[in-house]
């Protein structure tokens, strides 16, 4: 408060100090201060008053202070009319002062203070120059040093030269202005686009207004009154409006956007208020005389007014935003389609590329970031934010989101950051409802995976049933039919041998003895069917090893053992019988075939238990060459189509006179 107050004060001076000065003149004069006003010069210098003082009010700066107190001296210099008949006939012996009206006076020390204040405001505004306060203390000195020598000049050659230096004086200080403008124009760095911009507009206003004033002291210099008074003061009118033009679109002094368009609305309005009594007026006088009813008349041109008050208002106010504020509307539009577009996406990617990559692009943003939880909540390094917020949606901080500033247009004002935060808060929103969609996506994937998955244990179990079912019709028949033959066979050649001779007494002995094996064999047969389940397991040791042992005790040819078998496999092997199964009716296969074919009555099994089981059926007979296996011989296909079916690997090496090694390996269940 005690700097705003302390910025008014030169203000206030100037303004006091230009009402003296302007009091003292009109007592000096015969003509008073009022007497000399016309209304079109005292309308130009109000306007340019007021030009100077909102900047100064609605922005307190001290360069905004500063160019107040030039716009209230300009318009104190511009007030009072001067024509070319107003010069004093200059008489030799007197200084100068003494020959000129008070009037004309005042107008030659407020040009003397305006052109030093010139050098003083062009070294501050729109963009501070290199310009240091040694340069521009020695600009004031100079300008009163001329303005001395000017007023104390007596002689003819002394007032001449003091003229053209303060002419001189002028023409410096009006070029070293718009140079300084030029120079913000020409500049092409990033950070200085909207000043360019400012001084562009600010350097055709002031170069429109203020060539005039530069050629009419010229002009009078030549003894040409070409430039008439009003006509100067009409070109002045191109600095409040260039300003004004520069503060709407431009963002000159750093008004607020909200009040600048209050403003803005404002004037509209009035005028179109002004515009409405017109035309009711212009009505009231044209209904007037073709209704019978003269009060009638006031009350038709009201509603008639009242009727096109409002559209105009609208068409005039869409035009002003579009003229004015282009990138409100471009920005309004960008967060209009950006709400639109969050209350459709449910995934967090979608959110982020809205917010970071399609939003910033729309608006014209140098950069955007959003960095959700649990990153840290910090805007990224070497990149200051112009707008940032936290996505919060109730109690729940989502994380951060930072905007850069917009490449061209001015920086977010208080309407835009009150629609960034709202934004921002239907933003947190859609993450909540993008983690709920997730939670509950991913929540639907696994009911659906066990849901799947109880299916296929569900018909795993029908199968296993069905299975089961299928085995003991299997294991009833069987034991209806060929258990029953092979006992009566075994009880036949029982029989047969107790009455026999003696030579045939040994091979029904043998064959009753092959009909028990047999049996026997058929009966662990008949127990595993009917035993065997789904989730049943079987012991793969012990059924390989009693397949051996019913071979050894049967008697080769030669007298021994049909087939001695070596077994090397882990003790408690339990494996599915589905599996168990398959293996053992390999390996029967496998020894069936060593017994009709190697020759060898030895052979040797290997059964390893790993992620897979491994199986290797080894012995040492003739051999074959596995290229050229004979035809008709359709075990090895048995096998290997039987572990192929499971998932398994089927090989065998072999050569003639050096044995056969059969290896195969079927997939474990991981739970095995």
């Amino acid at each position: 408060m005690k700097t705003t107050t302390f910025r008014v004060l030169p203000l206030l001076g100037v303004l006091l100090l230009e009402l003296l000065a302007l009091g003292w003149a009109s007592l000096g004069s015969e003509v008073s201060a009022r007497g000399q006003l016309t209304p079109f010069s005292a309308g130009i210098a109000a306007l340019m008053l007021i030009t100077g003082l909102l900047p100064a009010i609605l922005r307190p700066k001290a360069e905004h202070t500063l160019i107040a107190c030039f716009a209230a001296i300009f318009a104190f210099f511009l007030a009072i009319p001067f024509e070319f008949s107003d010069l004093p006939a200059l008489q030799p012996g007197l200084p100068t002062y003494a020959l000129l009206e008070p009037f004309l006076l005042l107008r030659v020390i407020n040009a003397s203070i305006l052109l030093p204040m010139a050098v003083h405001v062009s070294a501050r505004f729109p963009r501070a120059s290199r310009t240091s306060d040694k340069t521009i203390l020695g600009a004031y000195l100079f300008s009163a040093i001329l303005l001395a020598f000017f007023l104390l000049a007596s002689v003819a050659w002394t007032r001449i030269l003091s003229i053209v230096l303060l002419f001189a004086w002028f023409t410096f200080v009006m070029g070293l202005f718009l140079w300084n403008l030029l120079v913000i124009v020409r500049d092409a760095s990033p950070g200085n686009f909207r000043f360019a911009q400012q001084a562009r507009v600010v350097m055709f206003s002031i170069l429109v207004a203020e060539v005039p004033l530069w050629l009419r002291p010229l002009s009078i210099a030549f003894g040409l009154d070409i430039i008439p008074y009003n006509l100067l003061l009409f070109f002045q009118i191109f600095v409040p409006m260039g300003l004004a033009y520069a503060v709407l679109r431009h963002d000159l002094f750093g008004i607020d956007r909200f009040l600048r368009r209050t403003l803005a609305y404002g004037a509209v309005s009035l005028a179109l208020l002004t515009l409405y009594l017109a035309l009711t007026t212009a009505l009231t006088e044209l209904f007037a005389s073709s209704l019978t009813s003269r009060p009638l008349a006031p009350l038709v041109s009201l509603i008639v007014a009242a009727i096109l008050f409002e559209p105009a208002r609208r068409f005039i106010q869409r035009w002003l935003d579009r003229l004015l504020y282009p990138d409100r509307l471009k920005f309004l539009a960008a967060v209009q389609g950006m709400q639109a577009s969050l209350a459709r996406v449910h995934r967090r990617e979608e959110i982020v590329r809205l917010l970071t990559e399609d939003f910033p692009a729309q608006i014209g943003a140098e950069w955007a970031a959003l960095k959700l939880f649990p990153e840290p909540d910090v805007p990224p390094a070497r990149l200051v934010p112009a707008w940032s917020t936290r996505l919060v949606a109730g109690s729940v901080n989502f994380g951060g989101y930072w905007l850069g500033a917009r490449r061209a247009g001015p920086i977010y004002d208080t309407d835009e950051s009150n629609r960034l935060h709202a934004l921002a808060s239907q933003a947190a929103l859609a993450l909540a409802y993008a983690n709920a969609y997730e939670s509950l996506y991913q929540l639907n994937q696994n009911l659906e995976a066990r849901v799947k998955e109880q299916t296929m244990q569900a018909l795993d179990s029908q199968q296993a049933l069905a299975t089961y079912e299928e085995r003991q019709r299997i294991a009833r028949d069987l034991h209806d039919s060929v258990t029953q033959s092979l006992f009566g066979l075994g009880m036949m050649a029982r029989g047969l041998k107790a009455s026999a001779p003696e030579s045939f007494k040994g091979q029904l002995a043998e064959l009753e003895s092959l009909a028990s094996d047999i049996l026997r064999e058929m009966r662990l047969l008949l127990d595993q069917l009917r035993n065997a389940s789904a989730e049943e397991t079987v012991n793969l040791t012990e059924a390989v090893q009693s397949q051996c042992e019913t071979l050894s005790r049967r008697t080769g040819p030669e007298g021994g053992p049909l087939l001695v078998v070596e077994v090397k496999s882990p003790a408690g092997l339990e494996i599915p019988s589905s599996i168990a199964d398959a293996a053992l009716w390999v390996i029967r296969e496998a020894l069936q075939n060593i017994v009709k074919h190697s020759g060898s009555r030895a052979a040797q099994i290997e059964v390893k238990r790993e992620a897979r089981l491994h199986v290797i059926v080894r012995d040492e007979g003739a051999g074959f060459d596995v290229t050229a296996a004979p035809a008709g011989h359709y075990g090895l296909r048995g096998m290997r189509e039987r572990v192929l079916a499971l998932g398994g690997e089927f090989k065998i090496d072999s050569e003639i006179g050096r044995g056969t090694i059969l290896s195969f390996s079927l997939p474990l269940p991981k739970e095995i």
